[in-house]
């Protein structure tokens, strides 16, 4: 808990970054008005003065969150629909990696995240703008759907994969390569597994490496859609 705040230090900003910080740490769900009010070493009184029920602070995180989420986003050049792939969604894996908060709220909360006309709003306004470069580049609306779906799902996949291998306490990088004598059973049995393990086989299957490629690979099947595969 954090040391008591001075009289008449407490606003909504503060209160959001500590039920940010909290969601980090324990998962939204646990985070209620009383643990925050219990954080900030306030009566929940104090926090009901901001935020009368759970759903409005839930309601007013989720969008601070987004909107956080938006403006972490480096500039991406104008240029090939390729390339800006590439960069939008290596920026997507970057600022929710290094942010266990945001990658709880933005990843790991997208069901409730629909409860927030705000959030949504804020979403729907970054996701308007990835699927201009698609479909300026000539991909069908339904193309364009499918590409951003299919982006979308790989990035967050490659996320939960590294989270989920950090909550389990390993103490290794994603990046760490694995040998054959580091897998479990007898690989001589599975003559195309012991292949593939001997060229790359990362503990997370969500290596920088694992992404690059697998960004590529994506991004080359689409360019299969277009005419003259541009």
């Amino acid at each position: 808990m954090t040391s008591r705040l001075p009289r008449g230090s407490l606003d909504s900003q503060v209160i959001l970054r500590t039920a940010e910080e909290l969601s980090g740490r324990i998962g939204l769900p646990e985070v209620t008005i009383r643990r925050v009010a219990a954080e900030l070493g306030v009566q929940p009184t104090a926090v009901h003065h901001h935020f009368p029920r759970r759903s409005d602070l839930v309601d007013a995180l989720l969008a601070d969150a987004v909107e956080r989420f938006n403006l972490a986003f480096p500039d991406v050049e104008p240029g090939r629909w390729q390339d800006h792939l590439r960069q939008y969604w290596s920026a997507y894996r970057e600022v929710l990696r290094s942010d266990p908060a945001l990658f709880e709220l933005i990843v790991g909360q997208w069901v409730v995240m629909g409860r927030s006309r705000r959030a949504i709003d804020l979403s729907y306004r970054r996701i308007d703008a990835q699927l201009e470069v698609l479909l300026h580049a000539g991909f069908s609306g339904e193309q364009a759907g499918y590409a951003y779906h299919l982006l979308s799902t790989y990035t967050r996949g490659c996320l939960i994969s590294e989270y989920q291998l950090a909550a389990g306490g390993l103490g290794r990088s994603v990046d760490v390569q694995i040998t054959a004598e580091e897998l479990p059973g007898d690989l001589h049995r599975y003559p195309s597994l012991s292949t593939v393990v001997a060229r790359h086989w990362s503990l997370s299957f969500a290596s920088d490496a694992d992404f690059a490629q697998g960004l590529s690979v994506i991004v080359a099947g689409l360019q299969t859609w277009l005419p003259c595969n541009e």
